[in-house]
C-alpha cells in the first residue's frame, strides 16, 4: 500500500497533459564544458575557473564519498547555474544532472567556514552516490523496464527521506571541518525538544506537525544515521540497509526490516533510542552550566512555535524583530513598552541572518524573479522606515546578500556576489540608490554579515578563507583591511562593532553564545552561558544595554541584559570543543580531502544546447492521475530543460480504445511552443436513453395504437485525430508578501473525425428521442460530439492570481485572487460553428479566527446554441458549477459560492505505521447557479448548502498526505440531497 501511495503520486506527473513550466535561463546564456573521467561539468561563458575547480573537485572525492555506501558513480553532469541568487542545490535522475546553484548563503549557520562550491560538491555528490547504488535488485529491473524516473520514485517509496538527507549532512560533517554536523545552530529546536520532554514519537518526529513544531528531515536523519553509525561501530552499515530496502523496492517496511537484520532494532524503537541516548548527553553537558540572566522582551500570547529574529533597536529604544513561526509568515514587528505590533509583512526573504536599523528605519534583503526564466532570480535590498510606513526597494535586479544601515541612515554596506562567483562588499547610498564604493578583494575571500561601526567609519565583516574564518574590518575611507580574530574553523558570525568592543557569536563551546573581544587588550571574553543558544547582539544606544535572541521552549525570544564586563568570563582562542560526531571523521578517514585538490587544467570545449535534446527519462506502462487509463509509451527531457517531448499509447479503460499521442514542448524562447497530436479509436457508451414511441393510424380517425417509453443503449464510436499548436507565456510576478503570477495562452486546435457511428441512428450527432410511426419527430442533440465533421477552433486563455503567502498552518491563504478566462472559438473553415466564453474568479478573506478562511467565487459563461444542431458544436463546460447538484447546459450560465473553511483538531495521532492523522478540517459552502437559455426560453436556478469535512493523514508512513473525508449537500432549489465521499480532489 505504501508503494502504491507514492506510485499515485508517480503516475500523476506521467500524465500525457499540457507540460508545466521547467527551470530553465535565458535563451543568451551561452553554455561550456569541461571533462574529467568521471564527470562533466557544464557552465556559462565567464565561471570557467569555478568550473575547473569543481571538475577537479568532485573527480578527488568520488571514490572516498562512494566508500561507505557501495559503488562509485558512472559519469555525471553537472550544471552551473550562475543566473540565480538563490543559494541551493540538487541531484536528479530524470534526467540525471546536478545543478549548483552559485550564490553562496550569507547565513553562517548553514556555510560554517566552508567554500561554498566545497560543501556542495561534498553534500550533492554524495546523492550521487546514492541514486547510483538505489539502481540495484528489482529497482535494477524498474530502471530498464520503466526508465530512471520511475527508478527514483521506487528508491524513495524504499528508503524515507530522512536518509537520502541525513546521510549526505553525515558525509559533509565527517569529510569536511565545518559541516552542518558540526554546527549547534543546526540541532537547537530537535535539542530543545528533547530536553523540554517532547521527545515525540517516530512518525510524529519523520512526517511533523501542525500542533508542534518539527525540525526537518535533514536533522532527524543526520542524528538516526549517525547514531547507527556510532552504535555499530561500522561505518558501511547504512549501505547494507539500503541496498537490501533498494533491492526489493515494493515491500512494505522493508527498511525497517532491513535496520533489524542488521542492527537488531526496528525504525520506530531506533528513533527512540537515539532521542534518549542524545538527551541523556545533552542533559550531562547542561549539569556543567552556569546560566546567565536576562530579561524578556516581548510576550507570548500562544504556545505555537514562534521565533523573534535578529532584534535591532530604534532611536527611540523600541525593538524591532522578524518574527516568524508554524502560523505566522515572515513579518516585522515592533516591540515598545510590551507591546507588540505589526509594522510589515516581508516578500520572499532572502535570510541572511541578520536585520539591520538606523532613525526609524530597518532593511533586509528579499527575493525577486525573473518574470519568464525561473533559473534567474535577484537578490534587493528592501526597506521600511516605521515613522513614514514608507517601504523603500534600494536596488533592483541586483545580487545582494545582507545589508546593513551606516548610523545616520544615509549608507547601506552590502555584499554582491556577481555571476562570475566573485564576492565584493559595496556601500550604496540609500537615498539616491547608487553605488558610492567597492572594495577590492583580489584574493576573492568570501564577506559575509556586514555592518557599519557605531561610529560609522568602519565595515565589521565575518571573512572566509581557504585557511579558516575571522573577522574583519574595512577602514570605509581608505578601504584599507585588519583581521581582528585569528584565522581558524570556528563558526562566527553576526559580528557587531561598538566601539572598541566587537560582539560576535560562536558555538565554540559547544553550544551557541555570545562572545566580545576587547581590540586594545585584545582578550575575548564570553558574555553569555544560554542553556539552549543565544544569537545576534544589538547593542542600546549608550550601549548599556545588550539585546539579544536566546532560544527557549516554544523558539527564539529577544531578551535583553545589562552589559557588565565584570560578569564576562575571559577566554582564550581554542579549538571547538568536540562534538557527539567526532567520530564520523574518524570512520571516514578522510579528515582533510578538500586540503589536497588537483589543479589539473582540463580543456573546455562547447557545449551545444542541442546537445541530448532527446534525452529519455522515463518510458513503459503507467497509469493515469484518475486511473482510468493506461499509457505505453516514454518521456523526454533535456539536462537544460528547455524541451520536453512525450509520445506513447494511450489505453482509455472507460471506453475500451485507444489512442496515439505525442507532445513537444520547447522552453526555450520567451513564449513556449506547444505542440501535440494524436490519433484514436475512440468508443463512448452513453448508457440508455428513453425514447418515446408513438404508433398512430394513418387513415381518420388516427387511434393511438401504441404510446410507450423504451430504454436503448447509445454507444458511438469514431476514429479522431487531433493536433494542436500553441503559445503560452508563463510569467512570475511575485514581488512582495504575495505569490503572484500570469500566464496567457492561445492556441489553435484541429479535429478530425471519420466513421462516426449511432447505435441509434445512423452517423447523426442525435439520438430520437420520440418516434411517430417510425418518423422521428423529437431529439437528443448530441452538440459536444464531433460527427463526421472538422472542427477547427482557437482557444484563449488568461490564467492570473494572487497568494498572501502561507504558514504552515494555513491551508487556505488569508488574502488572494484568482481569475481565469477561457475563450474558444470555431474558424478556419471548421464544418462545425462553436463559441465560449468562461469567467471565473475567485476571492479569499480572513476568517474570524486565526488560520479561518472565508472564500468565494463568481462564474459566468456563455455558450453557442443555435438552433441548428447539426452544424452546432458545444465546448465542455469550464466553471464551477454548484455542488450535489445535476446542472443542464444552457446558453448562458452564472455560478458563485460562499465558503468557511476552518481547522477543528490537530490531533497527531498514528495507528501504528498504517495511519497518521494530522489534521481535521471543516468547510462550510453555500453555492448558487442559474441556467438561462433565451433563445429556447428556458431557464433554472440551483441553491445548494452543505458541508465538507476533511482528514489529512499520512499513509504507511509516506511524506505527502492524502486527504480523505465526505460531504453533505443540500439542495434547496431543486431539492436534492447529496453524500458524497472525497479523495483528495476526487469525488464518489
Amino acid at each position: 500500500m505504501r508503494n502504491f501511495a507514492i506510485l499515485l503520486c508517480f503516475i500523476a506527473i506521467q500524465a500525457h497533459s499540457q507540460i508545466g513550466v521547467l527551470n530553465n535561463n535565458p535563451p543568451a546564456i551561452k553554455w561550456q564544458q569541461v571533462n574529467t573521467p568521471s564527470i562533466r561539468v557544464i557552465y556559462p561563458r565567464g565561471v570557467e575557473a569555478e568550473a575547473q575547480r569543481v571538475a577537479n573537485t568532485l573527480e578527488h572525492i568520488r571514490l572516498a564519498e562512494s566508500r561507505t555506501l557501495g559503488k562509485a558513480p558512472r559519469k555525471i553532469s553537472v550544471i552551473l547555474q550562475n543566473q540565480s541568487s538563490i543559494s541551493n542545490a540538487f541531484v536528479s535522475i530524470a534526467p540525471r544532472r546536478s545543478e549548483f546553484f552559485m550564490m553562496p548563503s550569507q547565513n553562517y549557520n548553514f556555510l560554517g567556514s566552508n567554500d561554498w562550491l566545497n560543501l556542495l560538491a561534498v553534500h550533492e555528490y554524495r546523492h550521487v552516490v546514492q541514486f547510483e547504488n538505489a539502481i540495484t535488485g528489482f529497482n535494477k529491473l524498474f530502471y530498464y523496464a520503466f526508465g530512471p524516473a520511475t527508478t527514483a520514485a521506487m528508491a524513495n517509496v524504499a528508503v524515507p527521506s530522512w536518509f537520502w538527507e541525513g546521510d549526505a549532512v553525515a558525509l559533509e560533517t565527517g569529510l569536511t571541518k565545518s559541516g552542518r554536523g558540526r554546527i549547534p545552530n543546526f540541532n537547537m529546536n530537535f535539542r530543545t525538544n528533547l530536553l523540554e520532554g517532547r521527545t515525540f514519537n517516530y512518525d510524529k518526529q519523520y512526517l511533523r506537525s501542525y500542533k508542534h513544531f518539527i525540525p526537518d528531515h535533514y536533522v532527524l536523519g543526520y542524528h538516526m544515521v549517525s547514531y547507527l553509525r556510532e552504535r555499530s561501530n561500522d561505518p558501511e552499515i547504512w549501505g547494507k540497509i539500503t541496498k537490501r530496502a533498494w533491492n526489493v523496492p515494493f515491500l512494505p517496511f522493508r527498511f525497517s526490516n532491513s535496520i533489524h537484520k542488521y542492527a537488531d532494532i526496528r525504525v520506530s524503537k531506533l528513533y527512540k533510542e537515539m532521542a534518549n541516548e542524545y538527551k541523556t548527553r545533552w542533559e550531562n553537558k547542561l549539569k556543567e552550566l552556569s546560566l546567565t540572566s536576562f530579561e524578556t522582551v516581548n510576550k507570548r500570547k500562544s504556545k505555537a512555535f514562534t521565533n523573534y529574529h535578529y532584534p535591532n533597536l530604534l532611536d527611540d529604544g523600541s525593538v524591532i524583530a522578524m518574527k516568524s513561526g508554524i502560523g505566522d509568515v515572515d513579518h516585522l514587528v515592533l516591540i515598545k513598552d510590551g507591546v507588540e505590533t505589526r509594522i510589515h509583512t516581508q516578500g520572499v526573504v532572502n535570510d541572511g541572518g541578520m536585520l539591520s536599523t538606523a532613525n526609524t528605519k530597518v532593511v533586509w534583503n528579499e527575493y525577486e524573479f525573473d518574470p519568464r526564466y525561473r533559473v534567474k532570480t535577484y537578490s534587493v535590498i528592501k526597506a521600511y522606515d516605521v515613522a513614514t510606513k514608507q517601504l523603500w526597494k534600494l536596488s533592483s535586479k541586483s545580487r545582494y546578500g545582507a545589508a546593513a544601515l551606516s548610523p545616520d541612515g544615509y549608507q547601506v554596506v552590502t555584499v554582491e556576489t556577481n555571476t562570475g562567483y566573485q564576492t565584493t562588499v559595496v556601500i550604496i547610498d540609500f537615498f539616491s540608490k547608487q553605488e558610492k564604493k567597492r572594495f577590492e578583494n583580489a584574493e576573492n575571500h568570501f564577506y559575509a554579515m556586514p555592518r557599519f561601526s557605531n561610529d560609522g567609519k568602519s565595515v565589521v565583516v565575518t571573512k572566509t578563507t581557504p585557511q579558516g574564518k575571522t573577522i574583519s574590518t574595512i577602514d570605509v575611507a581608505s578601504g584599507l583591511e585588519r583581521d581582528i580574530l585569528p584565522v581558524t574553523n570556528e563558526n562566527i558570525g553576526h559580528p557587531v562593532l561598538e566601539g572598541d568592543i566587537l560582539y560576535f557569536n560562536s558555538p565554540v563551546s559547544g553550544i551557541d553564545n555570545i562572545y566580545a573581544y576587547d581590540l586594545k587588550t585584545e582578550k575575548r571574553y564570553q558574555v553569555t552561558s544560554s542553556k539552549y543558544g543565544a544569537f545576534n547582539p544589538a547593542l542600546s544606544a549608550d550601549g548599556k544595554t545588550l539585546f539579544y535572541n536566546d532560544q527557549g521552549r516554544d523558539g527564539l525570544d529577544v531578551v535583553k541584559m545589562p552589559v557588565d564586563p565584570v560578569l564576562w568570563k575571559e577566554v582564550s582562542f581554542t579549538k571547538p570543543v568536540k562534538t557527539f560526531f567526532e567520530f564520523l571523521a574518524e570512520q571516514e578517514g578522510r579528515p582533510n580531502l578538500l586540503d589536497s585538490i588537483p589543479q589539473i587544467e582540463l580543456s573546455t570545449k562547447r557545449y551545444s544546447k542541442l546537445s541530448g535534446i532527446i534525452n529519455p527519462v522515463s518510458w513503459g506502462a503507467y497509469f493515469d492521475s484518475n486511473l482510468t487509463s493506461t499509457t505505453l509509451g516514454i518521456t523526454s527531457r533535456n539536462i537544460l530543460s528547455t524541451t520536453a517531448v512525450s509520445a506513447g499509447y494511450d489505453y482509455n479503460i472507460a471506453e475500451n480504445s485507444g489512442s496515439w499521442n505525442t507532445t513537444l514542448s520547447y522552453q526555450a524562447w520567451l513564449p513556449i511552443v506547444d505542440i501535440s497530436a494524436s490519433f484514436a479509436n475512440r468508443s463512448v457508451n452513453e448508457g440508455d436513453v428513453q425514447i418515446r414511441v408513438i404508433e398512430r393510424n394513418p387513415t381518420p380517425p388516427q387511434d393511438t395504437t401504441r404510446n410507450e417509453l423504451i430504454k436503448r443503449n447509445l454507444t458511438l464510436d469514431w476514429e479522431e485525430r487531433n493536433v494542436s499548436v500553441g503559445l503560452r507565456i508563463p510569467l512570475l510576478l511575485t514581488r512582495s508578501k504575495y505569490n503572484s503570477g500570469l500566464t496567457i495562452s492561445n492556441n489553435i486546435g484541429y479535429t478530425k473525425v471519420s466513421s462516426f457511428t449511432n447505435s441509434l441512428y445512423q452517423d447523426a450527432r442525435f439520438a430520437p428521442a420520440e418516434t411517430l410511426n417510425d418518423t422521428i419527430t423529437r431529439v437528443y442533440t448530441l452538440r459536444n460530439y464531433v460527427g463526421n465533421n472538422n472542427l477547427v477552433f482557437n482557444r484563449f486563455r488568461v490564467n492570473a492570481f494572487r497568494y498572501f503567502r502561507q504558514s504552515s498552518r494555513d491551508f487556505l491563504p488569508r488574502w488572494g485572487q484568482t481569475i481565469n478566462l477561457d475563450w474558444y472559438k470555431s474558424g478556419f473553415g471548421s464544418d462545425l460553428n462553436g463559441s465560449l466564453f468562461a469567467f471565473y474568479s475567485q476571492l479569499f478573506f480572513p476568517g474570524l479566527f486565526k488560520h479561518h478562511s472565508f472564500n468565494g467565487y463568481w462564474a459566468y459563461q456563455r455558450t453557442l446554441y443555435t438552433d441548428d444542431f447539426r452544424t452546432n458544436y458545444v465546448f465542455s463546460n469550464r466553471i464551477p458549477v454548484p455542488r450535489g447538484q445535476s446542472i443542464f447546459r444552457a446558453q448562458q450560465f452564472y455560478s458563485m459560492s460562499a465558503n468557511y473553511a476552518l481547522p477543528l483538531w490537530y490531533p497527531d495521532v498514528n495507528i501504528g505505521p498504517l495511519v497518521n492523522f494530522q489534521r481535521l478540517r471543516l468547510n462550510a459552502f453555500v453555492d448558487y447557479g442559474f441556467a438561462n437559455s433565451p433563445s429556447f426560453d428556458s431557464s433554472q436556478s440551483y441553491l445548494t448548502v452543505g458541508t465538507e469535512v476533511k482528514l489529512d493523514m499520512n499513509i504507511l508512513r509516506f511524506v505527502p498526505q492524502l486527504d480523505i473525508g465526505f460531504r453533505v449537500s443540500y439542495g434547496l432549489r431543486p431539492s436534492v440531497s447529496t453524500f458524497e465521499f472525497l479523495l483528495g480532489t476526487i469525488n464518489f
